[in-house]
């Protein structure tokens, strides 16, 4: 990402105060008292109001961009939820229209000096005094460079920009929160001319103004329209396809810390001291952590709340980091280690496999049999819960939802290699086949607390079936930690599922025609291993 220069010079009641590409998201959370303090001014001091005002410019890389999409999202949900005001602007702003323009009808026509003080009166911004009268002055200002053109100029310039000013503050929770907190604007899509000068003029009055677009259609705009190179613009490397302003979190993956610290050495460990009542949540989405190997045994019987990435998205959907990783090899040989490693990765909540021979059996009439609930990529899931095809009504209406989105995003998130037609129905078919064992371990699962595991021990040359990778992506995303032993080191998730969903480890050795032990569920999670803390695992020297 390059980064286009900003000025932090202004005389009048906003300051623009630099940040980064990485903080700016962040930034505009803050308060301006928090604001205020980093700048060394007490709140409200000589009456200067501390903003950001940045651009976001084209697409981060693939591999990056499912995270991205999931910080744009939290980001509105993080801004809703504070006490500051949010003006969400999808694109392109309207022209105002003809009831709109009844508002000037007192405006003096033809004597183009007391037009411009007519249209500047009718600025009002809320009960805010001080932003008001620093729009009007503003305006008096800006609208001088299209004097020169006569009234007509004048006058759609007072009523594009006070239309659109009205628009923004008229309400009376706008009237509410701006007299404490520093209101904020996101402009989604490709700002024009005329919305560049109008977001320069929010700024200046004192709003935090955010310009999001995947696009580079505007960046020349922007940059030319850069008055006293007041915008930050933060440029990413690729000219990307618009796409609508992420209205859910979606599947991505997440670095943990220790994986972090391989690659940087400069992460801390995250920690979470939240309580929470007992099923207090309904609806989860997973974030599948990516790992040290040697990390694995530290998160496995870790809950939920306390690894890197645990958050509560307003106040109701739980997002969960959880594992999915594949062994594959055995490390120096060793099968007692090997099968001991298995023991201590059983819980309560686990669901144990052996892999054995599959075929894709499902029928051919799959491919037809539920067309009637699904058009292109998306599920009809209020038709597919109230059918008799539905196989779990006798569960909560929450859970039954929850594994149909889950079905749906299964479709969505592109981490199947199957082909286009089979993706939706077979999806169905398997996400309506959860054996009876899965849908106790999901009605035993409380989003905060201990995450439920499938355990899957893959020792034979069937590779997998369309119908396994499927269940075990939807169980991924149901929130299980999944690992897949592999003692062979042959293909398996890798047929239908794509890499990027999981995380392979390759040992030193390859082992075949080997006895799999019988393996007992615990009542009680297992107690961990000696030197089992975080350093010894990273750093303990003479390993077998």
């Amino acid at each position: 990402m390059r980064f286009e220069g900003f000025s932090t010079e202004n005389k009048r009641i906003s300051k623009c105060i630099p940040t980064t590409a990485d903080t700016v998201i962040t930034d505009l959370l803050k308060s301006q008292s928090e604001r205020s303090s980093a700048l060394g001014l007490g709140l409200n001091s000589d009456g200067i109001i501390p903003v950001y005002f940045c651009g976001l410019i084209g697409s981060p890389a693939e591999e990056n961009m499912s995270g991205y999409k999931n910080a744009l999202f939290t980001l509105r949900e993080d801004l809703i939820r504070s006490p500051k005001f949010l003006i969400f602007i999808p694109g392109a702003m309207s022209a105002p229209t003809a009831e709109e323009t009844l508002y000037f009808d007192a405006v003096t026509r033809g004597n183009t000096d007391e037009a411009i003080e007519d249209l500047a009166k009718l600025i009002n911004i809320g009960n805010d005094g001080q932003r008001t009268d620093e729009a009007r002055r503003l305006f008096k200002e800006n609208v001088q460079k299209y004097a020169p053109a006569g009234f007509e100029a004048v006058f759609a310039y007072g009523v594009r920009t006070v239309t659109w000013l009205n628009r923004c503050t008229a309400s009376e929770q706008f009237a509410k929160s701006a007299a404490n907190e520093i209101p904020a604007v996101i402009f989604y899509g490709n700002a024009g001319e005329k919305e560049t000068e109008f977001l320069h003029f929010l700024s200046r009055v004192g709003f935090d103004v955010l310009v999001v677009s995947t696009s580079k259609a505007s960046l020349e705009t922007l940059k030319s329209n850069n008055t006293e190179s007041r915008m930050q613009i933060f440029e990413f490397a690729a000219d990307g396809e618009e796409f609508p302003f992420p209205d859910k979190l979606i599947k991505s993956a997440r670095a943990t810390i220790a994986y972090s610290a391989e690659q940087e050495l400069n992460s801390f460990m995250y920690s979470n001291t939240s309580i929470f009542r007992d099923f207090q949540f309904s609806d989860m989405q997973s974030l599948t952590l990516k790992t040290t190997y040697e990390e694995i045994d530290i998160l496995w019987h870790q809950a939920a709340k306390y690894r890197t990435g645990f958050d509560v998205i307003k106040n109701k959907t739980v997002v969960i980091p959880n594992i999915f990783a594949k062994i594959s090899g055995v490390r120096d040989g060793d099968l007692d280690e090997y099968w001991d490693d298995v023991r201590q990765k059983l819980s309560p909540l686990t669901r144990i496999i052996m892999k054995a021979p599959s075929y894709d059996k499902f029928p051919p009439s799959v491919y037809t049999a539920y067309r009637a609930f699904y058009d292109g990529k998306n599920i009809d899931i209020e038709k597919l819960k109230n059918s008799p095809v539905n196989s779990y009504r006798f569960l909560s209406d929450e859970l039954q939802l929850l594994i149909f989105h889950k079905m749906q995003e299964a479709v969505d998130s592109g981490l199947l290699l199957l082909e286009e037609h089979e993706i939706v129905p077979l999806v169905i078919y398997v996400g309506l086949a959860l054996d009876r064992e899965i849908l106790r371990i999901l009605q035993k699962f409380d989003f905060t607390k201990d995450i439920p595991k499938i355990v899957l021990i893959d020792a034979i040359e069937d590779t997998f079936s369309k119908v396994e990778c499927i269940q075990l992506l939807l169980f991924n995303l149901l929130g299980f930690d999944i690992i897949v032993y592999t003692p062979t080191g042959y293909k398996n998730l890798e047929t239908y599922i794509s890499p990027e969903a999981f995380t392979t480890f390759g040992m030193n050795e390859f082992k075949y025609n080997i006895r799999i032990p019988r393996f007992k569920i615990p009542d009680t999670i297992p107690e961990p291993k000696e030197n089992g803390g975080l350093f010894n695992k990273l750093f303990k020297k003479g390993r077998k």
